[in-house]
């Protein structure tokens, strides 16, 4: 048993709805590293995106309501999230944390119950206005409904914020965003990525993966969820006029969305969910560039890419400015056409891939959970002397 573990015996850990794997999952991989013995608590679960995942998983009512409901229904009852939140039981927990680009730091903790919120950023569908929608047939509809609604999910959104012991942020730019929002100062531990993607797969994993995907021999990557605010569609577009193959790894409700922009173009390539990581961490290798045009929080996929020794095309705002440096490890963009022009003059030896590398290691996980581990500590000393 760690001096973690010792101090706090029981750990909970709020997620957003776990439903298609992402960042905030892989921050919470690397969290139970250090945390093994935390129990899991979420809106609802998809179990067969998180087969590597063993810990107890505890939903609310809207896992029922989404296992009779249309797939994917379960993202429309969003009216439902403050009853869900506030209906776990949290008694006996030693030590909460919420990990949550949403309202999961909405949960109700106790006196002696100290709660860690760790801000991916402030849900932004209330709060930089981002629907989501642009793929469903009833995205007319779906905009005056938000706008109701909206406002008294941020009513109750900004009242939460008060349930909150502890802030954290994933990068200086949320931590901005968490002041803005909350008037709440955060500290700022940078996610990282894992040993393993700092090491070269086997020339014969790179031939397996390139026959497994059909893979072209030259490719720009993209690894992204499918929604809106991922903007996606600048890489399709930008593809298809660089004439440059686009590889898209991930799913979404945007996907129906993009495959109409494709408009079956032999040079996009859908592959969906990749359940294996080792085969996106292959990918990173052998793509040319990875292109990601969504404003980002901190965007571990980036440095993903970058430990792989893959440069980024990165849109030029938000976290990608404080791990992406421009002229040494990608470049920045601001508009889709910048984008085009990029990728027509792209040139992969212009970087260095060691130096590249050399940079991610500033956002290994080994830091990430040394920084946390720090952190915990801190606030099991500030604890401990409240009840002194």
């Amino acid at each position: 048993m760690t001096d973690l573990q010792k101090k706090f015996p029981k750990v909970a850990i709020i997620a957003d709805q776990m439903g298609a794997f992402g960042g905030a999952d892989r921050e919470m991989y690397s969290i139970l590293k250090l945390l093994p013995h935390s129990e899991i608590f979420t809106i609802s679960f998809n179990s067969k995106k998180y087969p590597e995942l063993k810990n107890k998983v505890n939903t609310s009512f809207v896992q029922k309501l989404s296992n009779i409901l249309p797939k994917n229904f379960y993202r429309h009852l969003k009216i439902f999230t403050p009853l869900a939140y506030e209906s776990f039981d949290l008694e006996g927990y030693d030590l909460v944390i919420s990990i949550s680009a949403g309202p999961g730091k909405g949960v109700i903790t106790k006196l002696d119950q100290p709660h860690v919120a760790m801000v991916m950023t402030p849900p932004r569908s209330l709060w930089d206005k981002e629907l989501n929608a642009r793929g469903s047939k009833l995205k007319f509809i779906y905009k005056p409904i938000s706008t109701i609604l909206n406002t008294y999910m941020r009513i109750w959104d900004w009242t939460t914020s008060k349930r909150v012991d502890y802030w954290t942020a994933n990068s200086k730019f949320i931590a901005r965003k968490i002041y803005k929002t909350y008037r709440q100062e955060a500290e700022v531990l940078y996610p990282g990525v894992e040993e393993r993607y700092f090491k070269r797969s086997s020339p014969r994993k790179r031939k397996l993966i390139k026959e497994k995907y059909n893979l072209p021999e030259k490719f720009v990557l993209v690894v992204s969820r499918l929604y809106d605010h991922k903007r996606v569609d600048w890489a399709i577009n930008s593809c298809k006029q660089a004439n440059k193959n686009l590889v898209i790894v991930g799913e979404g409700p945007d996907r129906g969305y993009l495959e109409k922009i494709a408009d079956k173009d032999e040079r996009i390539h859908f592959l969906g969910f990749v359940k294996d990581d080792m085969d996106v961490k292959t990918m990173y290798e052998l793509s040319d560039v990875l292109v990601f045009c969504g404003l980002e929080d901190f965007g571990l996929v980036p440095v993903e890419a970058m430990a792989s020794g893959t440069p980024v095309l990165g849109f030029g705002d938000g976290g990608l400015l404080e791990t992406v440096i421009e002229g040494k490890t990608g470049e920045f963009f601001k508009t889709e056409k910048e984008l085009t022009t990029l990728l027509i003059n792209f040139n992969k030896t212009r970087y260095n891939s060691e130096n590249i590398k050399k940079h991610a290691q500033k956002f290994s996980e080994e830091k990430f959970l040394n920084n946390l581990e720090k952190y915990l500590n801190q606030v099991h000393e500030k604890e401990s002397n409240k009840r002194e």
